[in-house]
């Protein structure tokens, strides 16, 4: 049974507590990746990060509450995500992509946790999230020296994209997670100024061209500003 499986690619202590109580969806938590012994150093974001800041938390935030958690807001849309490619619950695509989108969410979790005063409540508030940003962005010139957690989260996103699993993303799969997320009306558009080459497919190394962009750029022309949707 798919949901069996799934039990078995939640964190450890999150197993463990489901063992000793009724199984019932539930937030994944992460195990702590980083120290949090020490606060690390931050930057000022400049206006234009924290406008690309803040599209991409509401973009998350299917529920519109100002707090990203998993089961209400990236579990929401993963359910969605399921009826849009006709999968069941029993499916091995099921089972494979609830594992993608728990490690997306697991990356995200961390990167509240590598601050000295990230608190374990499951949740990452507006607030929260602008913290762990400034605190990741401290190099301006290469998002590849950024925390592991930054890191191991531009390729995560990218297979939570990736519909079929065959390493590349196309315009059905950028389609979907938009829906899946509640946004729809310009998916297309922003695909085809992500696709460089013109070749119908974003591949990996144009995936985290367009991630440092989104991150670290100040050129308001490049399409990687718009990974999450247009700017307001």
């Amino acid at each position: 049974m798919a949901s069996s499986a799934i039990t078995r690619l939640l964190p450890v202590g999150l197993r463990l507590r489901q063992a000793c109580t009724s199984i019932r969806p539930c937030t994944p938590a992460p195990l702590r990746l980083f120290s949090t012994t020490a606060a690390p150093k931050a930057v000022a974001l400049t206006d234009f990060q924290r406008r690309k800041l803040e599209n991409c938390f509401d973009f998350y935030d299917v529920n519109n509450d100002g707090i990203l958690r998993f089961d209400e807001d990236f579990e929401t849309a993963l359910k969605t995500y399921i009826k849009l490619n006709g999968w069941t619950e029993d499916s091995k695509q099921y089972v494979q992509y609830y594992r993608r989108w728990v490690a997306l969410w697991n990356n995200l979790y961390a990167g509240k946790m590598f601050r000295r005063d990230g608190r374990g409540d499951q949740q990452i508030t507006r607030e929260e999230f602008h913290t762990m940003w400034e605190q990741a962005l401290t190099n301006t010139r290469d998002i590849m020296k950024a925390p592991r957690w930054v890191r191991d989260l531009i390729p995560n996103i990218y297979d939570a994209i990736d519909t079929d699993g065959d390493n590349t993303l196309k315009l059905k799969d950028y389609e979907k997670f938009f829906e899946a997320f509640g946004r729809k009306g310009n998916a297309a558009e922003i695909f085809n100024k992500l696709d460089i080459n013109g070749d119908g497919m974003v591949s990996r190394t144009e995936w985290d061209i367009h991630m440092q962009d989104f991150f670290i750029s100040e050129d308001e022309t490049r399409p990687g500003n718009h990974l999450w949707g247009y700017l307001q």
